[in-house]
């Protein structure tokens, strides 16, 4: 439900665009990330990380999830709804720092971001990589950053030249250990275990819990809760949907349960029911969107007719995005 009654279309646009979308998955994302963490007397979680009280050592956790999960935004949200933690980049003093890794991505330009990202110039050209994650570190430290957020982590073990494999694990590593050490999330495709596994003495695995956000499959509580995101979505802005187009199931089905791209075709789809100033939602908005991301299929889930029978073929057929 919204607060205020949504009148004009850029505000509907607003809403919806910043509209997340609640899974079953959230709570317990947070209780994995909470672990990471001290608590105060109260039983709170706190931002400072937890250290091993032989080792002093910190430990980490992977978000892991196929492409279009939606990992990005459940670590965004926990960023947003747990108070402990606070980005470094929006809020002066904050105790987070948010990295998104580019497909280009080395070991050494990654340091050279988390130094930029604090404030540090530019490095010297002829500076290795042992030195700008020496660099990078004392920054974090620096700016009072506890807990390093490194988004599409398995970038950086793609082969190629100009890469190291086993500095990138190292690297990760050293990030838990000693005084420089701060609560360390990557977060990336199933890949990047197998990368980090590759290490032969497991000692970087070891320091990492896992967490993976599942595909949503059809008929489960997760998929109900989809549908009842997506009719909430729609009626707060204004646009009715049939029911007997079971518009939620073919969403899901389209993008074969990956909930961050089901999610994205729904509000787009939403949207362009706004800016056409249409009060229905159309099987044909969705099919132009699906098909404008996936290029031209015979049939997709939002043909018209019973879901059911629609559905049906799609499988005979051998359905795959």
């Amino acid at each position: 439900m919204t607060r205020t009654t949504l009148t004009t279309l850029t505000e509907k646009l607003e809403w919806l665009e910043g509209r997340y979308w609640k899974f079953g998955h959230d709570t317990r994302f947070e209780e994995a990330l909470a672990d990471l963490y001290e608590v105060d007397d109260d039983g709170q979680m706190t931002g400072c990380p937890r250290r091993d009280s032989l080792t002093g050592e910190t430990r980490g956790l992977m978000l892991l999830a196929d492409s279009g999960s939606g990992k990005s935004a459940a670590m965004r949200r926990a960023l947003r709804m747990l108070p402990a933690l606070t980005d470094a980049r929006e809020i002066e003093g904050g105790n987070t720092l948010f990295i998104e890794v580019p497909p280009e991505a080395t070991i050494k330009s990654l340091a050279e971001e988390i130094a930029t990202a604090t404030g540090y110039p530019k490095f010297d050209s002829r500076a290795g990589a042992a030195e700008r994650w020496e660099i990078a570190r004392h920054r974090l430290v620096l700016k009072g950053i506890k807990t390093l957020i490194i988004d599409e982590c398995h970038h950086i073990f793609r082969p190629g030249p100009g890469r190291d494999i086993p500095g990138a694990i190292q690297a990760l590593k050293h990030m838990l250990q000693s005084d420089h050490a701060v609560a360390l999330i990557i977060i990336g495709v199933p890949d990047l275990r197998d990368a980090i596994l590759k290490e032969k003495s497991g000692e970087t695995y070891r320091r990492f819990d896992e967490f993976y956000l599942p595909r949503i499959a059809a008929g489960s509580h997760e998929a109900e809760v989809f549908a009842r995101c997506l009719a909430s979505s729609a009626r707060a802005i204004g646009v009715e949907m049939d029911p007997d187009e079971a518009f939620a199931e073919r969403f899901l089905f389209a993008d074969q349960g990956e909930a961050g791209r089901a999610v994205k075709l729904a509000k787009d789809t939403l949207r362009q029911a706004l800016v056409q100033k249409r009060s229905h939602l159309s099987l044909a908005d969705a099919e132009r969107l699906f098909l404008k991301n996936t290029g031209f299929k015979p049939m997709t889930p939002f043909h018209p007719g019973d879901w059911s029978t629609v559905k049906a073929e799609l499988t005979a057929m051998g359905w795959a995005r």
